[in-house]
């Protein structure tokens, strides 16, 4: 069944697209417009996304990447990753996956909130953000 994405939610997504500008550059305007009015379907959990889009645009989808920069928030002392896939159509990229995931495989008990407080991280290397890298051990520089 489909809904809408919920205030935090959005909220969520909407700073990760920002987050990804530096390597996406105008298309991240793109994204925050398709992420304004989209509705999404659980995968598996209330916290794995997908977004829907019309039937034209699944049946011509060719590929698909997860953007550059992850973001990492703590609930309960556990490293939550957040992360977004963009499936690749004939007319660019859209974003097609959204996921907030508690990584000792929990569910999560605080949704983390947009901001400050989150890390970004570029293959498990924080690039900004937040420190946790004491919680998030994989983490470099």
């Amino acid at each position: 069944m489909s809904r809408p994405l919920s205030a935090k939610e959005h909220a969520l997504l909407k700073f990760l697209i920002e987050a990804n500008e530096p390597l996406y550059g105008d298309r991240t305007n793109q994204w925050k417009t398709q992420v304004e009015t989209c509705l999404v379907r659980e995968i598996d959990s209330p916290y794995f996304l997908a977004v829907i889009h019309e039937e034209s645009v699944e049946k011509t989808g060719c590929g698909a990447i997860t953007l550059g920069y992850e973001l990492v928030g703590v609930d309960q002392g556990v490293p939550v990753l957040i992360y977004a896939v963009a499936m690749k159509t004939p007319s660019g990229h859209l974003i097609d996956i959204f996921n907030v995931d508690r990584l000792d495989g929990e569910p999560l008990v605080n949704y983390p909130e947009a901001g400050d407080g989150l890390m970004i991280v570029e293959r498990n290397t924080r690039v900004g953000g937040a420190d946790l890298r004491h919680l998030y051990g994989r983490s470099g520089s």
